[in-house]
Protein backbone atom coordinates (compact mmCIF):
# COMPACT_ATOMS: atom_id res chain seq x y z
CA UNK A 1 0.00 0.00 0.00
CA UNK A 2 2.99 2.28 1.13
CA UNK A 3 4.69 1.32 -2.43
CA UNK A 4 1.32 2.42 -4.30
CA UNK A 5 0.99 5.20 -2.52
CA UNK A 6 5.07 6.63 -3.39
CA UNK A 7 4.16 5.51 -6.79
CA UNK A 8 0.91 7.59 -6.97
CA UNK A 9 3.25 10.92 -6.21
CA UNK A 10 6.07 9.97 -8.52
CA UNK A 11 3.51 10.07 -11.33
CA UNK A 12 1.89 13.11 -10.40
CA UNK A 13 5.09 14.74 -9.98
CA UNK A 14 6.10 13.25 -13.55
CA UNK A 15 3.46 14.61 -15.04
CA UNK A 16 3.48 17.97 -13.57
CA UNK A 17 7.04 18.14 -15.15
CA UNK A 18 6.53 17.10 -18.64
CA UNK A 19 3.90 19.87 -18.60
CA UNK A 20 5.75 23.01 -18.08
CA UNK A 21 4.19 26.36 -18.81
CA UNK A 22 6.09 29.03 -20.85
CA UNK A 23 4.16 32.15 -19.86
CA UNK A 24 3.37 32.90 -23.85
CA UNK A 25 0.20 33.98 -25.04
CA UNK A 26 -2.44 32.24 -26.87
CA UNK A 27 -3.60 33.03 -29.98
CA UNK A 28 -6.85 33.38 -27.94
CA UNK A 29 -5.15 35.71 -25.21
CA UNK A 30 -3.77 38.10 -28.40
CA UNK A 31 -7.06 38.41 -29.78
CA UNK A 32 -8.86 39.15 -26.59
CA UNK A 33 -6.43 42.02 -25.88
CA UNK A 34 -7.21 43.13 -29.22
CA UNK A 35 -10.44 43.34 -28.42
CA UNK A 36 -10.42 45.15 -25.20
CA UNK A 37 -8.01 48.04 -26.90
CA UNK A 38 -10.42 48.64 -29.60
CA UNK A 39 -13.46 48.60 -27.75
CA UNK A 40 -12.58 50.10 -24.50
CA UNK A 41 -9.26 51.93 -25.29
CA UNK A 42 -7.30 49.75 -22.78
CA UNK A 43 -4.19 49.72 -24.33
CA UNK A 44 -2.51 48.32 -21.61
CA UNK A 45 -1.71 45.39 -23.26
CA UNK A 46 -1.34 45.91 -26.78
CA UNK A 47 2.30 46.70 -27.11
CA UNK A 48 3.25 43.30 -26.43
CA UNK A 49 0.68 41.87 -29.01
CA UNK A 50 1.69 43.59 -32.04
CA UNK A 51 4.42 43.27 -34.06
CA UNK A 52 6.72 45.62 -34.81
CA UNK A 53 6.22 46.08 -38.33
CA UNK A 54 2.39 45.95 -37.63
CA UNK A 55 0.48 46.85 -40.94
CA UNK A 56 -3.12 48.62 -40.01
CA UNK A 57 -5.49 49.51 -42.94
CA UNK A 58 -8.74 51.17 -42.36
CA UNK A 59 -10.82 51.35 -45.26
CA UNK A 60 -13.65 53.63 -45.43
CA UNK A 61 -15.37 53.27 -49.09
CA UNK A 62 -12.32 53.74 -51.57
CA UNK A 63 -10.28 55.78 -49.15
CA UNK A 64 -7.45 53.74 -47.09
CA UNK A 65 -5.79 54.44 -44.42
CA UNK A 66 -2.61 53.23 -43.24
CA UNK A 67 -1.20 52.76 -39.76
CA UNK A 68 1.79 51.62 -37.70
CA UNK A 69 2.46 50.15 -34.26
CA UNK A 70 2.98 53.31 -32.55
CA UNK A 71 -0.03 55.25 -34.10
CA UNK A 72 -2.48 52.97 -33.83
CA UNK A 73 -2.05 52.76 -29.76
CA UNK A 74 -1.94 56.58 -29.69
CA UNK A 75 -5.46 56.64 -31.74
CA UNK A 76 -7.16 54.05 -29.53
CA UNK A 77 -5.56 55.57 -26.44
CA UNK A 78 -6.91 58.85 -27.13
CA UNK A 79 -9.67 58.31 -29.32
CA UNK A 80 -11.84 55.19 -27.77
CA UNK A 81 -14.61 55.37 -25.98
CA UNK A 82 -16.24 52.88 -24.23
CA UNK A 83 -19.60 51.59 -25.84
CA UNK A 84 -21.40 48.95 -23.49
CA UNK A 85 -23.90 48.18 -26.87
CA UNK A 86 -20.53 46.63 -28.89
CA UNK A 87 -20.94 43.40 -29.48
CA UNK A 88 -17.84 41.62 -30.88
CA UNK A 89 -17.95 37.85 -32.62
CA UNK A 90 -14.86 36.46 -33.76
CA UNK A 91 -14.44 33.61 -36.99
CA UNK A 92 -11.27 31.42 -37.77
CA UNK A 93 -10.85 32.23 -41.43
CA UNK A 94 -7.33 30.36 -41.64
CA UNK A 95 -5.02 28.45 -39.23
CA UNK A 96 -2.27 26.68 -38.48
CA UNK A 97 0.83 26.10 -36.13
CA UNK A 98 2.31 29.25 -37.27
CA UNK A 99 -0.37 31.55 -38.46
CA UNK A 100 -4.18 32.33 -38.23
CA UNK A 101 -6.50 35.03 -39.57
CA UNK A 102 -8.82 35.77 -37.56
CA UNK A 103 -12.64 37.87 -38.32
CA UNK A 104 -13.55 40.08 -35.83
CA UNK A 105 -17.26 41.72 -36.43
CA UNK A 106 -18.28 45.22 -34.15
CA UNK A 107 -21.34 45.87 -34.21
CA UNK A 108 -22.61 49.14 -32.57
CA UNK A 109 -25.44 51.00 -32.55
CA UNK A 110 -25.76 52.52 -35.83
CA UNK A 111 -22.96 50.45 -37.49
CA UNK A 112 -20.60 48.05 -37.81
CA UNK A 113 -17.49 46.60 -38.61
CA UNK A 114 -14.76 43.92 -39.55
CA UNK A 115 -11.55 43.62 -38.77
CA UNK A 116 -9.49 40.52 -40.40
CA UNK A 117 -6.30 40.31 -37.80
CA UNK A 118 -3.62 38.31 -39.09
CA UNK A 119 -1.28 36.59 -36.87
CA UNK A 120 2.26 35.11 -36.73
CA UNK A 121 3.80 32.77 -34.52
CA UNK A 122 7.59 33.18 -34.21
CA UNK A 123 8.56 33.58 -30.78
CA UNK A 124 5.24 33.71 -29.73
CA UNK A 125 1.66 35.14 -31.00
CA UNK A 126 1.85 38.82 -32.54
CA UNK A 127 -0.62 40.79 -34.35
CA UNK A 128 1.17 41.57 -37.93
CA UNK A 129 -1.70 43.28 -40.06
CA UNK A 130 -5.18 44.44 -39.70
CA UNK A 131 -7.30 45.03 -42.29
CA UNK A 132 -10.68 47.45 -40.90
CA UNK A 133 -13.65 48.14 -42.49
CA UNK A 134 -16.92 49.84 -41.77
CA UNK A 135 -19.81 49.24 -43.22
Amino acid sequence: MLAGIALLFICAAANAISKPTTGKLTRDDVVKIYIDATTSGNVSNLNNVLADDLQFNVQRGDHVNTLDKNQLIDYLKNSTTTDPSVKTTTTVVQEDDSSSVIKVEFKYSGFSRTDEVTLNKTSGWVITKVVSKFM
